[in-house]
């Protein structure tokens, strides 16, 4: 899967190319979570955006997370979408709360951000369709979402819910309320 690559017609008609990141993306990975607004940076947390994490990210690639970007027509990073294979243990552990126990050899933990200037662009949808394709093709059987998403981003519950996402609980985290959702591939 080193050299994958495609492209993603949008809505508009754009193109979006979509790839594995690599060593060589961490600036522009940088650039694109400072970037991002307060709002979109306040929802997207499975890890930190500062330079030390993201040049440590792009040294240990390809690891055990699959991290897709799509970029514009110049190659500025304008979606970052991950994978993990497994689950995080804080959501292992509320699954297990709620007497779900998926094995993590089939189960992939997905987190996807899409920069402020592209949402509503199509391109999270369309990326998002092509991973969780790219899921089931590859012998995954379910998707979760990497720390739930928050009640209060309605815009990213529906998103999920389009894409076949159900809730299976709800937490508290940070003093926000957070879903659980789950979609079986």
């Amino acid at each position: 899967m080193k050299d994958f690559k495609t492209s993603i017609v949008l809505k508009d008609n754009r193109t979006a190319s979509l790839r594995l990141l690599e060593k060589e993306d961490a600036v522009a990975l940088h650039s694109y979570l400072q970037n991002l607004s307060a709002e979109s940076r306040g929802r997207f947390g499975p890890h930190p955006f500062d330079w030390q994490t993201v040049e440590a990210i792009c040294n240990s690639l390809p690891g055990d997370v699959l991290r897709f970007i799509a970029e514009d027509d110049q190659q500025n990073i304008i979606a970052y979408m991950l994978v993990k294979n497994g689950m995080i243990s804080a959501d292992k552990d509320r699954y297990h709360q709620l007497n779900i126990f998926l094995d993590e050899t089939i189960t992939g933990t997905n987190a996807p951000s899409v920069a402020d200037a592209w949402q509503n662009s199509g391109l999270g949808s369309a990326m998002f369709q092509y991973i969780l394709n790219y899921m089931k093709n590859t012998g995954y059987k379910y998707a979760v979402l990497w720390g739930g998403v928050q009640t209060l981003n309605a815009r990213a519950v529906h998103f999920y819910k389009l894409h076949g996402f159900t809730q299976v609980g709800s937490f508290l985290y940070d003093g926000k309320d957070n879903l659980d959702m789950m979609l079986e591939l």
